[in-house]
This record gives C-alpha cells, sequence and structure tokens, in this order.
C-alpha cells in the first residue's frame, strides 16, 4: 500500500449526516431537541402565515354566503313568506328566552327555600 493513504485525516462528526453516532443516548436526545427547535423556529412564520390565510378565506367566504343568501332571499321571497319567518323568528327568541329564565330559576339557590318535601328522599321510606 502507499503511505499517502493511511495519512487521510479522519472525519468529523457532520450534523448533517443522519446516520451519524452518538456518544450516549443523552446526546442524541440533545442534539435532537437542538435541531428540531431550530427547525421549528425556522418553519414557524410559514405555518402561521398559512393558517391565518386559511382562516381569513374561510372567514370570508362564510360572510360572502350568509350575505349572499340574504340578499337572495330578501329579494325573491314573497312578502308573505318573510313576515312568516320573522314573526317565528321573534316568537323563537321570546321562547328561548323564557326557557333560559326559567333554568336560571330552577338551579339558583339563594331563592330556593328548604321545604320538607325537598329534605326527604323516597328511596329511604
Amino acid at each position: 500500500m502507499n503511505e499517502d493513504s493511511n495519512n487521510e485525516p479522519e472525519k468529523s462528526p457532520n450534523t448533517d449526516d443522519p446516520g451519524r453516532q452518538f456518544k450516549s443516548l443523552s446526546d442524541a436526545l440533545k442534539a435532537g431537541t437542538v435541531e428540531g427547535a431550530a427547525k421549528a423556529r425556522e418553519k414557524a412564520p410559514e405555518l402561521k402565515s398559512g393558517v391565518a390565510d386559511a382562516i381569513h378565506d374561510v372567514a370570508y367566504g362564510l360572510a360572502y354566503g350568509s350575505v349572499f343568501a340574504g340578499a337572495f332571499m330578501n329579494e325573491f321571497i314573497p312578502e308573505v313568506i318573510r313576515e312568516g319567518l320573522s314573526k317565528g323568528a321573534n316568537a323563537g327568541k321570546t321562547a328561548g328566552t323564557k326557557a333560559c329564565e326559567k333554568v336560571q330559576e330552577t338551579f339558583s339557590p339563594e331563592d330556593k327555600q328548604v321545604g320538607e318535601n325537598d329534605t326527604k328522599n323516597p328511596s329511604f321510606s
């Protein structure tokens, strides 16, 4: 053999080499943590931008669709049907408000008096 071939410098561990070896599991985990955090910081702005664009597009679509549907209904639905929808919506809102008030009264402990019927448990009679 040639003497020059034995004088090659030893390869230092390359951080870009996926097959590199570590002295311990701890070293490997630390290196993975550092590299993962760096890549996450590098990609975070792109991800934020993509998510923001997607949310913008969804919000735009919802707003456009709801306004278009409302305008369409307002122009092409007869007045009788619009009045019925309006009265039904108001009646539903009133009924919902009353139901909400009734539930709040039921679960309101400061207004409730403890009576004889409240203290008896029929299962132990």
